[in-house]
């Protein structure tokens, strides 16, 4: 596990070492305590035994004058039954300096060590080379480096060694960047680049390189327009043709983070070279970010115009109904005006209401399209602003059709559609109103057809642009067709799918009829209803007996735990599991460097900001947190110390009572934020500004994935991508079932979770609503004809099976993210054969997961309680981050992508801690003979903060843990003999 590898390539142990890490990393099997006995004398068998036990952990032998944690030393002294050492370094344990060598020497041929040779150096290099060209630091290449030598059971050389081999690796990998940019882009364009870069930008706001760096602002058509006008600055400098595909975009974005972290001043100064190297991939990656962003913003200010339209035929109609209301009862007062003859009222009364005329006959959504179009200004004005974006798409595509003839129509500067333009086709849904006989409505409807068509052709995939990350084509995302079928096979057992659908089909139509007939079996039992309606009425979970005893234990053991400061509560999860390592690539060289990590841990984590984590820590300055904020945005770098500590939380006894680790859940928390966010939208529920915090908690409560989205979209995609990045590892317990709600639900995202190897199981919403989808044909008890909808097509998904688990290969191969792969499936893809499949495949399961989730209350209850367990978690989260994300952060998709990952290990780090000391307070009651029922602390969770000290001014006891966290400390707190 990757806490568990916090030791490896360690030339020392800390002073302080727990029972847990003694356990975990530290154990003596039968076997190691007879070697060592078979092979030493009695008064020799600590001493190598301690050296075996730190170089099986490590990898590398322990620095000779070193010291041995009291822990590590009474447990193998127990382990071998001798009397306890008090001496706890090497120097004291080792009078002649030969038999520890000899010790050493016999450990690495015990634990079947073997020296790094010439060749070992070779292949190391070869591995080194290819992952620096994805490595954004030198430091990253140093742990590669240390992880392949140990798991290949070498001897780990010295650090200074390693950094060597990294740093060369790294240097060549950028000399070979430098060239192959040269070579393709040329000498002169780049410089031309650079010397644009670093000239004045107009308007007086700084360089152009700073200008670039500058994020965009809230949501307006001004926003959207200083977007577009980077991009046509960037692609007069022809950055859309650089042919940089042979570079791959992480190790560009890298790259380009470093100019972000810089001023342009410092960039201007480092060498030339890596200067290049730097600027074209940071003018390169973001060109395509701002297209991803105006795509983004076009999109949603499309939507905004169209909601403009839909609220002026709202008001409309009101107006209307109310003219038509007066109408009426003028002709009612007339036909009961007795003073007048009959027919005299009648014919008034109908004059009356001839009047009213044919209001009402024509649909909402036809009244909307007419009213979008003719607000033709703001239309043309969306489309005009988007001509500077090459748009591609596949033949026979409406959107980019569409978006063709109306750029053929600008070139001919009118203002109507000429007689002999020939416009391709609009849908029946604008057939009308674009086939009307004035010329100039006709322009001003097709105008708004093609806005609407190309949105969503941008949406399922069927128009894109070259120069973008997420609007990219779809075949670029796919294993490439050559590849693909080539490499079938292969991909096929590693998903571990079968060539053939019907093998596939089989078990999961056989569950189905199962289902269906156990559901029936319930229904006849009462315990669901199937009414008149033919709808299904399902009583709801009655709740567990509320018992005295957990509630009881959960407050005896909190009081026995005590309140805590937050600082002394990182440093022990640090030391624990070495997060800041993680998020620093290396050990910190210095307290001031650990307290400046921590503070850019809180700054990103939490509502406060440097400047105000400064003050609320003494001796650290503003400007140090916030260095050490850009360096923590670095890519995988808080991914990796979430893991850390999340392993650690899920590796303690305890946790084991909470599940076994195999499921989870995923939700979204609404953070509050500024309306001058860009990407914030208004939370439904609190009617607030905010920014979606998606995370998954495993059934053992601990964040094992975390990813900022958009409030208001579907949450299928990230559900199954957290759960697919969990399951890559091959070292973690694997995530076989998620539960989420009905936003993080669609049945394309049920069919992608199945062939990724896991099951997505929603608590639905309106689900009396809900029908069973079946084949045609397929036999239902007569009990749920009702209920049941015989629209599963399995020739549809016969037919688009290869293409599911290409699309399902591509994922597992990093190709493409499942989020993105099922945003681009979603309800705009409908027609798509891939969509339909996956569709009709997705129908199926769902329908063998409500027969379970209807038919069996002790499974619903289990999702159920999956599903309140995260939003417990929520409520943890909003304690560490109870304000609003200031309106100046988080608008660049990597600094939210900081704020989510800092939030989730702040909450990650409160649950092992919390967690850590539930385990050691429940071991001491239980020693004390206070016997505590393990069905109360199944019932009890580690998501408690009331005795946490949030704010206030931090003290850090850094001292207390230099030699565990800081490098080159090691070894000065050492326990002198007798202490």
């Amino acid at each position: 596990m990757s806490f568990a590898k916090r030791f490896i390539g360690a030339e020392n142990l800390p002073t302080r070492l727990s029972e847990f890490d003694v356990q975990q990393s530290f154990c003596m099997s039968a076997d190691d305590i007879a070697a060592v006995a078979g092979r030493f004398r009695h008064d020799r068998r600590v001493a190598a035994a301690i050296q075996m036990l730190f170089l099986r952990a490590s990898g590398r032998p322990m620095d000779r004058f070193a010291s041995v944690p009291k822990t590590l030393l009474r447990a193998v002294c127990e382990a071998f039954q001798t009397p306890a050492v008090s001496i706890a370094s090497l120097r004291s344990l080792y009078a002649r300096r030969q038999t520890l060598y000899e010790h050493q020497a016999w450990a690495r041929t015990y634990l079947g060590l073997l020296d790094l040779d010439a060749a070992g150096v070779d292949q190391l290099q070869k591995v080194l080379a290819i992952s620096a060209l994805e490595a954004a630091h030198p430091d990253d290449l140093a742990e590669t480096a240390r992880m392949w030598l140990y798991e290949r059971r070498i001897v780990i050389p010295g650090p200074r060694r390693l950094a060597d081999l990294a740093r060369e690796a790294f240097d060549a990998t950028e000399a070979a960047m430098a060239a192959t940019i040269e070579a393709g882009v040329g000498k002169a364009a780049l410089l031309k680049a650079i010397d644009w870069c670093y000239a004045t930008q107009s308007g007086g706001v700084g360089t152009r390189l700073e200008w670039l760096k500058t994020p965009p602002k809230r949501h307006s058509p001004s926003t959207m327009s200083e977007t577009l006008e980077k991009i046509r600055a960037l692609k007069a400098l022809g950055v859309h043709v650089w042919p940089l595909d042979g570079v791959a975009l992480s190790k560009q974005q890298a790259y380009a983070a470093h100019v972000q972290m810089r001023r342009p001043s410092m960039t201007a100064r480092i060498e030339r070279q890596r200067q290049t190297v730097e600027i074209t991939c940071f003018l390169h990656v973001t060109l395509l970010e701002l297209t991803d962003m105006a795509l983004l913003q076009a999109s949603r200010r499309s939507q905004d115009l169209v909601r403009r339209a839909a609220e002026r035929v709202e008001k409309g109609r009101s107006r209307s109904n109310g003219a038509t209301l007066q109408q009426a009862l003028k002709a009612k007062s007339v036909l009961h005006d007795e003073s007048k003859p009959w027919r005299d009222r009648v014919l008034e009364a109908r004059a009356l209401l001839d009047d009213i005329g044919e209001a009402g006959t024509s649909t909402f959504a036809s009244q909307v399209r007419r009213a979008l179009a003719e607000d033709n200004r703001r239309v043309h004005a969306h489309l005009a602003g988007l001509r500077d974006i090459e748009f591609a798409g596949a033949s026979g595509d409406p959107g980019h059709d569409q978006w063709q003839a109306w750029q053929r129509l600008q070139g001919l500067g009118t203002k109507e559609i000429p007689q002999d333009f020939e416009l391709p086709p609009v849908g029946a849904a604008w057939n009308t109103i674009v086939s009307d006989l004035d010329p100039q409505s006709r322009y001003r409807a097709f105008e708004a057809s093609t806005m609407m068509a190309l949105r969503k052709s941008l949406r399922r995939g069927s128009a894109w642009v070259n120069h973008s990350i997420s609007f990219r084509a779809r075949e670029s995302m796919l294993l490439a067709g050559a590849d693909w079928s080539r490499t079938k096979e292969l991909h096929h057992q590693i998903l571990g799918l079968p060539d053939q659908v019907m093998a596939f089909l089989e078990p999961i139509l056989a569950g189905v009829s199962v289902g269906l007939t156990a559901l029936a079996e319930a229904a006849g039992r009462g315990q669901i209803e199937i009414g008149a309606d033919k709808l299904l009425h399902l009583p709801p979970i009655r709740p567990m007996d509320e018992e005295v005893e957990p509630r009881k234990t959960r407050e005896a053991v909190f009081k026995h735990i005590g309140s805590v400061q937050l600082p002394d509560l990182l440093l022990e999860v640090d030391a624990a599991t070495h997060f800041s390592e993680a998020l620093l690539a290396r050990r910190p060289s210095s307290s001031n460097e650990l307290l400046a990590i921590y503070g850019a841990l809180l700054a990103h984590g939490t509502d406060l900001d440097a400047k105000g984590v400064g003050s609320m820590i003494p001796g650290i300055d503003a400007a140090h947190i916030s260095t050490a904020m850009r360096a923590v945005e670095l890519s995988g770098r808080l991914r990796r110390a979430n893991e850390r500590v999340s392993e650690y939380q899920n590796a303690l006894p305890i946790a084991a009572l909470w599940g076994d680790g195999t499921k989870g859940s995923a939700d979204m928390m609404a953070m509050d934020a500024s309306r001058h966010l860009w990407t914030a939208r208004v939370d439904p529920r609190r009617r607030t500004y905010a920014a979606g915090l998606y995370t998954h908690v495993r059934d053992r409560w601990g964040l094992f994935y975390d990813q900022p989205i958009v409030l208001n979209e579907r949450q299928a995609g990230v559900a199954v991508e957290g759960v697919e990045q969990h399951n890559r590892a091959e070292d973690r317990i694997r995530i076989s079932l998620l539960a989420v709600d009905t936003h993080g639900v669609t049945n394309v995202a049920m069919t992608i979770a199945k062939l990724l190897g896991f099951d997505l199981c929603p608590r639905l919403r309106d689900l009396r609503e809900r029908k069973l989808f079946v084949p045609r044909g397929w036999p239902v008890p007569e009990s749920l004809e009702g209920v049941t909808v015989r629209r599963v097509s399995v020739k549809a998904i016969e037919r688009g099976w290869d293409d599911l688990v290409r699309l399902a290969a591509s994922i597992r191969a990093g190709k493409v993210s499942a989020a993105h792969a099922i945003h681009r499936l979603g309800s705009a893809a409908v027609g798509d054969p891939l969509h339909r499949a996956a569709e009709h495949l997705g129908r199926l399961l769902r329908t063998l997961f409500l027969c379970d989730y209807l038919a069996i209350p002790d499974y619903r209850r289990e999702i159920h309680t999956l599903l309140n367990r995260g939003e417990s978690v929520h409520q943890l989260q909003r304690a560490i981050h109870g304000g609003q994300v200031a309106p100046e952060r988080g608008r660049r998709r990597q600094e939210m992508a900081a704020i989510s990952g800092a939030h989730a290990l702040l909450t990650n780090i409160v649950l092992a801690w919390n967690t850590n000391r539930m385990d050691t307070v429940v071991t001491k009651l239980n020693r004390d003979g206070v016997g505590i029922e393990e069905d109360w602390l199944r019932r009890i969770g580690p998501a408690h903060f009331s005795h946490i000290n949030f704010r206030g001014t931090f003290r850090f006891n850094v001292e207390r843990y230099a030699d565990v966290l800081v490098e080159g400390t090691a070894g000065l707190g050492a326990a002198r003999p007798g202490r």
